[in-house]
């Protein structure tokens, strides 16, 4: 049985009047940290619990006395007072007669005066912190007991703050969520003194928890003789604390809780504190989900210097799935991958308050912080894919199979899987369910992936692999349909003329009117604004840009080739005017494109001779421009580049 079962209750309309509130008190707080109007009037029945618990500025006072008395020490004050006061006395005793042997007697008397009082001292010492850490975890924890009073109001706050996060309604959620913590005698602080104290409370705890003195201690919260519910009522008293700071961090993390950095760093521990000592009440994706959700706000409330705190948190949270022989949460599983590792603690990311859909991926809940990182990830990782393919690296082997986009294909393989790991949109979650535990797709992102996949599949001649995945980008999502970027729209005409131009003979002129498509989209993209992904635009741009050129290309030489039979002589024929001035705009394109990014400079060249030849312009110049656009395969100090 849970310790903290919700009572019955006949309210099952989420309405204010319906609600689970109507069995709670409705007393005012008088040091509540929300405005009057997010305050909801229910009825008074059960009078509010007395906390058992001590507060956290006590809690800070016991350990400053013990640090105090630690520090200086009275006890041997006194003792050494009362020593000196007996050397004195035999002193005196002896008077000024003579005495054998006197310098080893003093020296033995010396030893044994510090001997003496340390080897009281100590033990006495260690009994005082011993009492003060039994004061503080076993006997100074609040424990909320099955059927009591604090039980029924926190589960009726519990209650109504899911019924308001479903609804949307972030502020009521956060008042109930604050009533739900007080009622289980953790009360968040209300003042900058209270909440310094709560702060620092918080980190020691943390610290001794890591030396495993605190959570054995915390484990037998509520006394030593204990039976078996009270046991199990603790442990379950702590998980449901844990989750409430848990989503109060989440709600403040993604701006639907005011209060500061201090605050929720706070909260951030208070969750992995009270987590820890939960034991096996709580599920394994839970735990991990508040160890990262810590390792979030590392990096959104400490300096740069402290973000290596953030590696550490999420060390714990892989540790705590594998220890227990559990999958990682599917969710959760690219933060183990070097690069995800990588982006999450050197990465330059935030959170906002209002997370939106681009062009690129698709945005998760709006309260899951989490889910904001990956999407930025997943756009991380298409941007990396894109360069690799705009300016592959100089010197990259080529006999491996897939040459020099091997790096481009592993990000993009990588962007596939974290696709398909996504987080739902606007999932209705509760309190005690995990965010990280139901995923679902991010259609947007794997398409693009996919075609750009397709694309270097092209570019390295692999036909048969391009075509597994042309179903997926000939069905482009719907919202990129409905986007008013041009861009999306570019890429999949651009996609549909090489396809056409591979797939069918005599396909030409509907493989021309594709680029055409393609190449209006395309111009209405460079003449846009810039968006937020301005970098992975102008790659994007790049590769459409790319493919539109050779696909002309291609189809000029076909043409040239059916006509004249040999492709010597297929040189020499310029092409028709309406091809060549198709050519000619997306070439126009290519150069206002590398007039702000440089990786496109290459390509410039390269189409420009090839402009030339279409043409039937003079060789020599068309030659130096083709000099100009090759790449260096190997080293210049190799014998074969000799």
């Amino acid at each position: 049985m849970d310790v903290l079962t919700p009572p019955p209750s006949d309210a099952g309309s989420p309405s204010h009047t319906g609600s689970p509130l109507s069995q709670c008190n409705s007393d005012s707080e008088p040091d509540s940290p929300f405005t009057d109007e997010a305050k909801v009037e229910v009825k008074q029945e059960l009078p509010s619990p007395p906390s058992t618990g001590m507060l956290d500025r006590s809690r800070m006072a016991l350990c400053v006395f013990v640090f105090l008395c630690l520090s200086f020490n009275p006890l041997s004050f006194l003792m050494g007072g009362s020593r000196s006061q007996e050397v004195s006395d035999s002193s005196a005793f002896h008077g000024s007669g003579r005495s054998m042997l006197e310098m080893p007697s003093s020296e033995s008397s010396s030893w044994f005066s510090w001997f003496t009082p340390s080897l009281l001292l100590w033990p006495i010492n260690l009994f005082i912190v011993l009492c003060v850490f039994i004061r503080l975890f076993i006997y100074g924890e609040p424990v909320t007991r099955l059927h009591s009073e604090s039980s029924v109001q926190f589960w009726c706050h519990r209650k109504q703050a899911d019924v308001d996060l479903s609804r949307g309604d972030f502020a009521q959620a956060s008042l109930h969520l604050w009533k739900a913590l007080k009622a289980l005698g953790r009360p968040l602080p209300t003042s900058n003194f209270d909440l310094c104290c709560s702060l620092m409370w918080s980190v020691i705890r943390y610290v001794l928890q890591r030396l495993w003195v605190g959570r054995w201690l915390a484990g037998r919260a509520g006394g030593f003789r204990r039976d078996h519910q009270l046991k199990d009522d603790v442990r379950k008293s702590c998980r449901e604390a844990a989750l409430v700071y848990h989503r109060l961090h989440q709600l403040h993390m993604t701006g639907k809780h005011a209060g500061g950095h201090l605050s929720a760093i706070n909260m951030a521990l208070s969750a992995v504190n009270l987590a820890d000592c939960a034991g096996n009440t709580i599920s394994v994706a839970t735990l991990a989900e508040i160890y990262v959700g810590a390792a979030l706000r590392v990096k959104a409330s400490l300096h740069r210097r402290f973000h290596f705190l953030a590696r550490f948190f999420l060390c714990s949270a892989r540790q705590v799935c594998l220890a227990q022989s559990v999958t990682i949460p599917p969710a959760m599983q690219w933060l183990c991958h070097p690069l995800g590792h990588r982006f999450f603690v050197d990465g330059d990311w935030s959170v906002r308050s209002s997370p939106r859909d681009t062009i690129y991926s698709t945005a998760g809940s709006t309260v899951d912080p989490l889910a904001q990182v990956t999407q930025a990830f997943r756009e991380h990782l298409l941007e990396k894919a894109l360069y690799c393919v705009a300016q592959p690296e100089q010197g990259k082997p080529m006999t491996d199979g897939e040459g020099e986009f091997a790096d481009a294909l592993e990000y993009l393989q990588l962007l596939n899987g974290c696709s398909d790991n996504a987080a739902v949109p606007n999932h209705t979650f509760s309190i005690s369910s995990s965010m990280t535990a139901v995923t679902g797709t991010d259609p947007v992102a794997k398409w693009w992936a996919s075609i750009i996949i397709v694309a270097i599949n092209w570019l390295q001649g692999d036909d048969e692999a391009a075509q597994r995945l042309y179903p997926v980008v000939e069905y482009m999502p719907k919202s990129l349909h409905a986007t008013e970027n041009p861009l999306p729209k570019a890429a999949l005409y651009a996609f549909k003329a090489v396809r056409m131009l591979l797939g069918k003979q005599d396909s030409t002129q509907v493989s021309l009117n594709q680029c055409d498509k393609a190449s209006g989209y395309l111009r209405d993209s460079l003449n846009s604004s810039p968006s937020s992904n301005a970098n992975v635009d102008k790659a994007v741009q790049l590769l459409m840009c790319d493919l539109l050129l050779v696909t002309r290309t291609n189809i000029w030489q076909q043409q040239q080739q059916n006509s004249a039979g040999q492709q010597q002589q297929s040189l020499s024929h310029p092409a028709p005017p309406q091809e060549l001035r198709g050519f000619q705009l997306d070439l126009s394109s290519l150069r206002r494109l590398a007039q702000s990014f440089r990786p496109a400079m290459r390509r410039v060249f390269l189409h420009e001779a090839t402009a030339r030849l279409m043409a039937g312009a003079s060789p020599t110049r068309t030659h130096q421009l083709l000099d100009r656009s090759l790449r260096r395969r190997v080293p210049p100090s190799s014998k074969e580049g000799g």
